[in-house]
């Protein structure tokens, strides 16, 4: 049985990552600051197969992301795969009027976490036999990069950091991939654009699909890139 490790998995993209990936017969570990959210949705999936483990990105120090390793290595002794999803989305604002504490809250959240997260998992996903570690960033900060601020920058900032990762570990059995999404319905995208009609858009069940169906089963996905 694989073991699957989602950040951002209550809500959106990572609930539904979560619950296709349950379904396929893995287990997943499941990252998130809405304990409520967590809890919510472990009570609609297999509990043999689900663990929350709850815990605030930007609040978090380097203690609790070692704690992390040594929680993880000690219940399952390797990881399958990382999906690196969670994010946060502010307000589009001009880089002039950005709130300063918000662009290094974005970067932190964004960015360094993710640093913080990769380090603290790569050497579970070396006892894989084929450890996959997957970093979802957003094809709209090359399409439209104005007003995007600290998200842009710190999607863009993931992007380098993965295909680092993925050139420093090409001696292990470790595939990375880069998963630039095209718009889709989300909860943060509602507020944003109040005006639009989500069900006019992708689903997030529709691209953790395309997603899973390249990491899993090879399958094609334009939008999945293998490093």
């Amino acid at each position: 049985m694989s073991v699957y490790f989602i950040t951002g998995a209550a809500l959106g993209l990572g609930r539904a990552l979560s619950t296709q990936l349950v379904s396929q017969g893995h287990e997943v570990i499941l990252l998130d600051k809405d304990l409520g959210a967590l809890n919510a949705l472990y009570d609609e999936l297999d509990s043999e197969k689900v663990a929350l483990y709850p815990m605030d990105l930007l609040g978090a120090n380097i203690d609790h992301y070692q704690q992390l390793q040594q929680t993880l290595d000690e219940n399952y002794g390797k990881l399958d795969g990382v999906f690196l999803n969670a994010a946060t989305l502010p307000a589009f604002t001009p880089i002039a009027q950005f709130d300063y504490k918000q662009w290094y809250e974005v970067l932190h959240t964004n960015l360094n976490a993710n640093f913080h997260l990769i380090q603290n998992t790569l050497p579970l996903l070396q006892q894989a036999k084929k450890g996959q570690l997957i970093a979802i960033s957003d094809q709209n900060i090359e399409d439209h990069p104005a007003y995007y601020g600290a998200y842009g920058v710190a999607k863009a900032g993931l992007e380098q950091l993965i295909k680092t990762v993925a050139a420093e570990t090409q001696q292990f059995s470790i595939e990375c991939y880069l998963a630039k999404l095209e718009t889709f319905a989300t909860e943060s995208r509602g507020r944003l654009f109040p005006g639009e009609n989500p069900t006019e858009l992708p689903q997030a069940e529709e691209m953790a699909k395309h997603i899973l169906d390249i990491v899993l089963h090879g399958l094609n996905a334009e939008f999945v890139h293998k490093l």
